[in-house]
């Protein structure tokens, strides 16, 4: 069926169509030679000139000299031989400042065929060209600070392929650049299927926290290199993506195995906790480059989210490392301890952790009770339960809120301290496991392994026991008693 065209526009019509492109956009009419002879409001007021200072101009007037002589030539070649032109011109105002604007030129012939005018239509972009500049701007830096660190570096979609990756990746690896793009990176690694399972697992769980984990891969020409690898969920240009960072520990591994084979667990303890140390001010180090990018963009925040994570476990591992020298020390001061001074302190030194304000608190302690103890063992042994109890709690929701009790009194023979919370509870096959060096639940991906073993051993270097009950998803109560002498 052929289709007849119709007129759609009344005359009464056709006025108001020229209306609503005045109140959309910025509107001038020139004559054949390029000489304005029209010019609507909003040219006006962006440009700051009035019609009749544009009147009998030409567009040179508005020329900011940022683009080159053979943009415009190319346009009047085009708009003469009666073509629309299309393009981004870069204008300055009467006041000197310059705007941006997405401009289309359409030429309007007379009855005889010949260019009576010309009709130019814009869009204000002076935003979206600053926006892309900004951007521009900090890609550049973020480009220079990735290339230019020590650390490999790699960013993958959730489904781990490689979309970027730095030199010293490609070095650690043994591959070129252009060789790992678009490589999976457990090919890259080289692992095992249960490490491969776990990496692709991990890759797929949006998280606001970094995961840490170890592997034994093989390099390009075979060589065996122990990595860690500290991952962030990133949202880059809308699209979800995974910031790697790569350390290379063979050499810490090698000398950790002769620690294992000449010291004791405490000697090794002391060693990783150095290990680890490291570990989460190295990841410091890097975002810390990424945050002296100027602008704080959504990209930006997430990474200052991650800043502030690293730097609490860091925290929490120089604690850790003190309270270990300290039980080295065979001559343990006493201090005259005021309980619900102490449990107060560490709540509160606690109340970074995420959800903390839904945790409910309950203290049953007598007021002025007191213990006669070291001071830093004691405060290192609360803060390292009680922290495992709001790390570990079930979620809060309309029929659960989570709580942590806390009660301490005196026994016939020195003191008993209870602490029991109403979270995620330990399996009945690990309670054995829980005070072992390095023991991680399944349920514990980011702790270090290291707080309950040093409570264990805060707990027996002051003569006393620690015993633990949990049932799953119900409750889990550590139970501590001391005596009143050390």
């Amino acid at each position: 069926m052929e289709l007849i065209s119709k007129q759609i526009w009344n005359n009464t019509q056709e006025e108001q169509l020229v209306n609503a492109l005045n109140k959309a956009a910025l509107v001038t009419v020139t004559d054949s030679e390029g000489v304005i002879i029209y010019s609507n409001d909003g040219f006006c007021k962006i440009s700051g000139y009035s019609e009749q200072e544009l009147l009998g101009n030409t567009h040179s007037m508005l020329k900011s000299g940022m683009q080159p002589d053979s943009l415009f030539s190319d346009m009047w070649a085009l708009i003469s031989s009666n073509k629309i032109w299309t393009g981004k011109i870069c204008n300055k105002k009467k006041d000197g400042s310059y705007y941006w604007a997405d401009t289309t030129i359409i030429p309007f012939e007379d009855a005889f065929g010949n260019i009576e005018k010309y009709i130019s239509i814009r869009y204000d972009i002076s935003k979206w060209v600053e926006n892309k500049s900004n951007l521009k701007l900090t890609q550049d830096k973020f480009k220079i600070i990735f290339e230019g660190t020590p650390h490999p570096y790699i960013i993958t979609d959730l489904q781990g392929k490689i979309l970027e990756c730095n030199i010293a990746t490609a070095t650690l690896f043994g591959y070129k650049k252009k060789e790992l793009v678009n490589m999976l990176i457990w090919d890259l690694n080289v692992l095992n299927e249960t490490d491969r399972a776990f990496l692709s697992s991990r890759m797929k769980i949006s998280s606001p926290k970094p995961f840490r984990t170890e592997f034994l891969v093989t390099s390009k020409n075979g060589k065996k290199i122990d990595i860690e690898i500290v991952s962030h969920h990133l949202v880059i240009d809308s699209e979800p993506v995974v910031l790697t960072m790569v350390h290379d520990i063979t050499n810490n591994k090698t000398i950790l195995k002769k620690l294992q084979e000449k010291t004791s667990d405490l000697e090794l303890l002391l060693y990783r906790s150095g290990h680890d140390l490291r570990t989460p001010f190295t990841s410091l180090e890097g975002l810390l480059n990424l945050l002296k990018l100027e602008s704080l963009n959504e990209s930006s925040l997430d990474i200052v989210n991650m800043f502030e994570s690293v730097l609490t476990d860091g925290k929490r591992l120089i604690d850790n490392l003190s309270t270990s020298s300290l039980m080295l020390n065979k001559s343990i001061t006493k201090d005259d301890i005021d309980f619900n001074q102490l449990v107060s302190k560490t709540i509160s030194s606690l109340s970074h952790i995420d959800e903390f304000n839904n945790v409910s608190f309950n203290v049953n302690i007598s007021e002025g009770f007191k213990i006669n103890s070291n001071l830093q063992l004691i405060s290192s042994m609360l803060q390292n339960i009680i922290q495992n109890a709001i790390k570990h709690k079930r979620p809060f929701n309309a029929t659960h809120t989570p709580f942590i009790i806390i009660s301490a009194f005196k026994t016939n023979t020195g003191y008993k301290i209870c602490i029991k919370d109403n979270g995620i509870g330990i399996n009945k096959n690990e309670l054995d496991k829980v005070f072992k060096l390095y023991y991680r639940s399944h349920n514990n991906v980011d702790g270090t392994g290291l707080g309950l073993y040093i409570t264990k051993n805060i707990v027996e270097q002051l003569n006393g026991t620690i015993t633990v009950q949990s049932i799953e998803n119900e409750m889990t109560q550590f139970d501590i008693n001391l005596p009143n002498t050390i």
